[in-house]
């Protein structure tokens, strides 16, 4: 009973201790829980270490915007083929997003801004791994490359995917990658026919949409879409959690689809800066192999929330 009260009592004290964290929407005592699990998911790190986890965990909660969930049709909605004609064109070439299907998605979160180099760069720290590109970072003429706001370099789906899975463990959440439906409803603007996933549905240079010679920029550097997420469109591509199919569409089940059950390659959507920008729609489907050769600033992903 001694020992119960003694660790009860400097478990407090190491709570009490600890630095502060704030947070815009969890509570003192959730912080604490997310602390918890972090001291005991890596009790090998420092205390300085295992609080500098907590904060990106909780920044991490905070930069979720929530998504009230809805119906909408998904795929290529088509747009007149002339200013003012009553004829309607395919917005795309691709074949892969012309069966349109109506999706029901239960309500979800997004992260508002793409995962960034400086909290990959710490949770590669944490798992043991070094930092992605170190042979990069060694020059000096490259370094600009690396600064902590841009988006992660990725190599595979399933860093990005282990990362996000790796939040939802310390957070108590189910967080993943997001669905390819939950991306398309949200850069559209929860389901409405919008052509670009930018703050008016327009893209102008240099506004809402990086001019052709910016590269990749800082997360969060232009205008978020009206529902407040940022570079759905251009800055880094984006890795979903589907298995990529030509014919998915024509197959899917309305109610939260989550992709085929296997495949060789994983969606892709948000086509990187440096693409031709009017080829950059909600609508556009890409996929990509989930092992790539080499590390690429062009290929990032962020967070979702399900089951809220």
């Amino acid at each position: 009973m001694q020992k119960i009260i003694l660790f009860t009592l400097l478990a407090g004290l190491t709570a009490c201790s600890s630095p502060t964290i704030t947070s815009e929407s969890l509570s003192p005592s959730e912080i604490n829980d997310i602390r918890a699990r972090v001291a005991e998911l890596h009790p090998d790190l420092s205390t300085r270490k295992q609080h500098e986890v907590t904060q990106l965990v909780v920044r991490a909660l905070d930069n979720m915007v929530f998504i009230e969930g809805g119906t909408f049709v998904m795929g290529d909605f088509g747009m007149p083929c002339e200013p003012g004609s009553t004829k309607t064109c395919k917005i795309d070439y691709d074949t892969d997003n012309n069966h349109l299907h109506e999706v029901t998605l239960s309500d979800f979160a997004m992260a508002k801004y793409e995962t960034t180099i400086g909290e990959f760069d710490l949770y590669r720290e944490v798992i043991g791994e070094e930092p992605f590109a170190a042979h990069l970072r060694e020059r000096e003429d490259r370094q600009h490359l690396f600064q902590p706001d841009l988006p992660a370099w990725t190599r595979t789906w399933t860093e990005a995917h282990e990362y996000c899975q790796w939040l939802g463990t310390l957070s108590g959440r189910n967080i993943d990658l997001p669905t390819e439906a939950q991306w398309e409803y949200v850069s559209r603007n929860r389901g409405q026919k919008v052509l670009y996933a930018t703050d008016n549905g327009k893209i102008e240079l240099g506004r809402n949409y990086p001019k052709h010679d910016e590269g990749v920029l800082p997360v969060g550097s232009y205008p978020p879409n009206p529902l407040g997420i940022y570079d759905l469109v251009a800055n880094a591509g984006e890795w979903l959690n589907d298995w990529y199919s030509p014919d998915y569409y024509q197959n899917s089940p309305q109610y939260d689809p989550k992709g085929p059950a296997t495949g060789s390659e994983k969606v892709y959507r948000g086509l990187a800066t440096g693409n031709t920008p009017k080829t950059n729609t909600t609508v556009s489907r890409s996929s990509r192999s989930i092992e790539q050769r080499r590390y690429s600033s062009l290929r990032g992903f962020r967070c979702a929330v399900s089951g809220l």
